[in-house]
């Protein structure tokens, strides 16, 4: 279309850059990279959400919530809120400060240098001219323009100073490497705490975005959303709809259940469950830290309704196992157990739970489960049985085989693969997902309790364990 008469064509596309985010990433795609873009319609969804961030800033009002944004890698996150945003910031009000940071200090700088390059294209400074970065405030990873507007990136475990920000990106606090270890989790959330609550020019005015694949039960994601307190709009939009799509009015929006049917499409996904297998295709593509099928784990056991259930007067070997912690802090350990019994080769849990106590209410607490107690042989384990005998219960030490929890975990479930354990129906769907001790999550998940008695359960009942009874009046069926 030829350009009309007398019409300035840079004031044009200024204007209607200014009054559309996506309108701007369109029109500035080509400044940093020359393959032509997919524009599916999760990148519009992705461009109005950070447009209404920033409008909102630029009016100074009160934040609404901050933000987190779960999306599976190569699509488009960064580019879209870590690169363009900042810069289209700056077109609505220069006086915007921004601090972007990740995992990595270079990552984190490369982004602030495309941004840059964005700001130094003749086509921005054609369309906003009044965006003048200064001379001697012009470094790569901080920056500032001529009407006090700021870009400042940072590795998030660096030291961040010189910067309170109108807007926070956090573009992958944490890579997959890191979210293996739970030491390197609690260091990254802990700095999330700490480190960037301290970079706001104001707690109700100050937006932070939280830009990730999820990793591991304990990630960053899991963490901001477990602080009840903190308003957060939360974003998931998984490569398939089956993993759950927040909110779930975009579900809709999903092509043969796929976020991005051409370049996130069955084939790409298939080969990106064989190069990072199930666990690492489950959070970075489906964005559960845990296939929903289980890792360890999976949804073996056969469901029988409770009218249904045999009673414990029919089962051999019936009681209940422990994995003792003395503690009311929910942050660590519970004491979890599992009543469970047979009958022929087949296994029953009738019950299983957990809680955080300290020593005399546990001992309590224990007294109200049926007996025999079966205890790992282990330091809290010979303390409870001690107790327990002192108290006329008959508690009988068990020596787990297999070493670690996820080795003894390995060892019990060939029997549930068989198909040869049972459970009440009203308690399946707990014991497989529960937000807390849910065993499909084991062993990414944070609490791994209710797993671990679950492998000493069914190892004592299938007789891969040995016992020693030390009570003094023990049953002949023991």
């Amino acid at each position: 279309m030829k350009p009309l008469q007398g019409v300035n064509s840079n004031k044009v596309a200024g204007e209607l850059c200014r009054r559309r985010f996506f309108f701007f990433v369109k029109e500035f795609w080509e400044v940093l990279i020359p393959e032509q873009p997919v524009w599916n319609w999760h990148i519009e969804y992705l461009c109005n959400l950070g447009e209404h961030v920033v409008r909102r800033i630029s009016k100074r009002l009160p934040k609404e919530n901050d933000i987190i944004i779960n999306i599976p890698p190569g699509s488009t996150k960064s580019t879209i809120w870590t690169v363009m945003l900042p810069a289209w910031a700056w077109t609505i009000d220069p006086t915007i400060r921004v601090l972007t940071t990740s995992y990595s200090y270079d990552l984190a700088v490369e982004h602030a240098l495309k941004s840059r390059d964005i700001i130094r294209s003749d086509k921005f400074r054609a369309l906003f001219p009044y965006v003048q970065l200064k001379k001697d405030k012009d470094r790569g990873y901080n920056y500032e323009n001529s009407m006090q507007g700021q870009r400042l990136a940072a590795g998030l475990s660096g030291t961040i100073t010189g910067i309170h920000a109108h807007l926070i990106i956090n573009d992958d606090p944490i890579n997959p490497k890191q979210a293996a270890s739970e030491v390197e989790c609690r260091n990254t959330n802990a700095l999330l705490d700490s480190t960037l609550s301290t970079r706001k020019i104001d707690k109700e005015l100050t937006v932070t975005a939280t830009i990730m694949q999820r990793l591991s039960e304990n990630d960053c994601t899991a963490h901001l959303l477990s602080k009840k307190e903190k308003r957060i709009q939360h974003i998931c939009l998984p490569a398939e709809a089956r993993d759950g799509v927040k909110p779930a009015i975009l579900e809709e929006k999903y092509v043969r259940g796929l976020l991005d049917p051409i370049r996130l499409n069955e084939e790409v996904l298939r080969e990106a469950l064989i190069d990072l297998g199930a666990a690492g295709y489950a959070g970075q593509y489906g964005q559960r830290p845990a296939p929903a099928r289980g890792l360890i784990w999976q949804k073996w056991f056969i469901e029988v309704p409770d009218d249904k259930f045999p009673d414990k007067k029919f089962m051999a070997q019936y009681g209940t196992d422990w994995d003792t912690a003395y503690t009311k802090d929910d942050d660590n350990a519970a004491s979890a157990y599992v009543t469970a019994g047979k009958i022929g080769h087949k296994i029953y849990i009738d019950d299983f739970g957990w809680e955080w106590l300290e020593f005399p209410q546990l001992i309590k607490y224990m007294k109200t489960k049926p007996s025999p107690h079966y205890i790992e042989a282990k330091a809290s384990g010979k303390s409870s049985k001690q107790t327990l005998v002192q108290n006329g219960v008959i508690a009988i030490e068990v020596a787990v085989a297999g070493g670690d929890k996820i080795a003894r975990a390995n060892m019990a479930t060939p029997i549930a693969e068989a198909g040869m354990v049972y459970i009440r129906q009203s308690m399946a769907e707990r014991l497989y997902t529960d937000s807390k001790q849910g065993i499909l999550n084991f062993p990414r998940g944070k609490f791994k309790d209710l797993a671990d008695v679950l492998a000493q359960s069914l190892q004592r009942l299938s007789k891969k364990s040995s016992v020693s009874i030390t009570a003094g009046d023990e049953d002949d069926d023991y």
